[in-house]
């Protein structure tokens, strides 16, 4: 990441040619709509709409639901303190969700202590994280995982199989979120209930955790810590889906192909590909899987995983005892012949998410759907096509619009200003991911306007805003503005970071008109 490179007497000049409008048009808040998401555990199901208000039902014996009790619930509630929430994760009978400043909180089963402490039945702040940017968890009674600004991965959690990325298991629970060593320079984490993926800014995969059967091929071991997956190359998404002990995993190439591997239990689950029996399990080499292109989105579950297309087409693989391939069958999965499903009655969705025997998706019109094991969800207990979720007032539910889809931005330091680290990021929205388009870093002293650009900083004098990324916008862009650095006499410079759809000033323009920007970090 570049540094800062600029004296403190740039802050002290006159207010330098169009930075009072700029500054006007930066207003320092963003409080725009997020891109409605979904995600499935064990029984129960969250929903972030694009208000930033997080809804769940289902079971909710272990508190997962958020609510204060354990009441089951079939239709969708919402969970009155979470606000302005921008990820939500549910896994099992647990839950996670992060907030636009970048905390992190959890409730429900505390397995592993994956709630921070002792299991809650509403959301509790997990100690020890901040300005992060993206969360996930294992299916079952894994880990959980947090990536910061700065591209580090934290885990916390069970680490029965080295999931804490040790390199070696240990007993007991890990309630305290620690640094996975290894992991640097992480934009997203994939976990199934014994190992992790990390994609890395670069595109390259980092993987952590159980070995079995080469799980993580061609990593040698039973048990690693994190190491590169170099016969991977450079990718653009990971995904951990829970099968048996060692998992199944795809990574998602640039060109929108998907590479599988791992190991799996029935026909069911070979996405179409031939496995080799290894003691009674087939174990499946790094693979292209036929059929699939032009996807954007892999959603992992436990035991199926679901792939979005371009054009908001969904299609699956994996067990269907359930209905949850969503195409019409309910086939044994034992006698099942490997397919990729294609699933029908849908809108073109812009999220989706494969939970235990459950699927689910939201449309681009907001409109909510689920499809497999629904009984605690309002649904019946196979259902083999979507069915369109509905609310306690007889309505259908609604996620409400993507819109105006902001990211997420975040920012910090580490150590007083004479020696200090600073991080910011991006996460680009999955509706604006892989489109071109202009990703900005400025700085703000009073009247005096700073962007940081591929060469360093320079002042803005007018005309266009100097753009720190050009391009392919990708999923996330983790910016280290110092490290160690003496910024003394710098207090109270703004840090802001944004981005734009577009090419050059349209891309800008795109960003001002959309508020997707924010003041992530106050030098102090």
């Amino acid at each position: 990441m570049k540094q800062l490179m600029m004296k403190n007497k740039s802050f002290r000049t006159a207010a330098a040619l169009g930075a009072a409008a700029l500054c006007s048009a930066f207003a320092m808040t963003s409080a725009h709509a997020v891109q409605p998401a979904i995600s499935m555990g064990y029984d129960h199901a969250l929903v972030l709409r694009a208000d930033g208000t997080v809804w769940s039902w289902g079971y909710g014996g272990s508190g997962q639901l958020g609510l204060g009790n354990t009441a089951t619930r079939t239709t969708p509630t919402q969970i009155p303190t979470l606000q302005d929430v921008v990820q939500v994760v549910a896994r099992g009978s647990f839950s996670l969700a992060l907030k636009a400043d970048g905390s992190v909180w959890a409730w429900g089963d505390n397995s592993g202590g994956r709630t921070g402490g002792n299991g809650t039945s509403v959301p509790v702040q997990i100690n020890g994280l901040s300005n992060i940017v993206s969360i996930n968890a294992g299916t079952d009674t894994a880990a959980a995982f947090a990536t910061d600004a700065s591209g580090q991965v934290f885990a916390w959690g069970s680490n029965s199989t080295a999931q804490l990325g040790t390199g070696q298991t240990s007993p007991g629970g890990n309630p305290a979120p620690r640094l996975v060593a290894g992991a640097q320079g992480a934009v997203a984490v994939s976990a199934s209930d014994a190992a992790v993926l990390s994609l890395r800014q670069d595109g390259k995969v980092v993987a952590w955790g159980s070995n079995g059967n080469k799980a993580l091929a061609p990593v040698a071991g039973t048990a690693t810590a994190p190491v590169v997956l170099d016969a991977l190359g450079s990718v653009q998404a990971v995904a951990a889906t829970s099968i048996n002990i060692a998992g199944q995993y795809y990574a998602l190439k640039n060109d929108g192909g998907v590479s599988v591997w791992g190991q799996a239990s029935t026909n069911a689950t070979y996405c179409g590909q031939k496995g080799i029996q290894n003691g009674g399990f087939a174990l499946i080499d790094i693979s292209p899987i036929q059929g699939l292109s032009r996807i954007q989105q892999i959603e992992p579950g436990d035991g199926h995983t679901l792939f979005v297309d371009a054009d908001g087409a969904v299609h699956a693989c994996g067990v269907n005892a359930a209905g949850q391939l969503g195409d019409g069958t309910l086939v044994n999965p034992s006698t099942e012949v490997p397919k990729i499903a294609h699933i029908a009655g849908l809108p073109p969705v812009v999220a989706a998410a494969a939970g235990s025997a459950i699927s689910g998706a939201i449309g681009t019109d907001g409109s909510v759907w689920i499809w497999g094991k629904g009984t605690n969800l309002g649904g019946t207990d196979k259902t083999t096509a979507p069915v369109r979720v509905m609310g306690g007032n007889g309505a259908a539910f609604d996620a409400g619009r993507v819109g105006e889809a902001s990211g997420t931005f975040a920012g910090g330091q580490t150590g007083p200003l004479s020696n200090v680290t600073v991080d910011v990021g991006a996460t680009v929205s999955t509706l604006h991911r892989g489109k071109t388009g202009r990703v900005y870093v400025a700085a703000f002293a009073g009247s005096t306007v700073l962007f940081l650009g591929p060469n360093g900083w320079t002042q803005y004098t007018g005309g266009g805003f100097p753009a720190y990324l050009s391009g392919a916008l990708p999923r996330t862009v983790p910016v280290r503005i110092a490290s160690g650095m003496n910024f003394s006499g710098l207090e109270g410079v703004q840090l802001v970071v944004g981005y734009g759809v577009g090419d050059d000033a349209s891309a800008a323009a795109e960003m001002v008109r959309a508020g997707r920007y924010k003041v992530v970090h106050t030098l102090n």
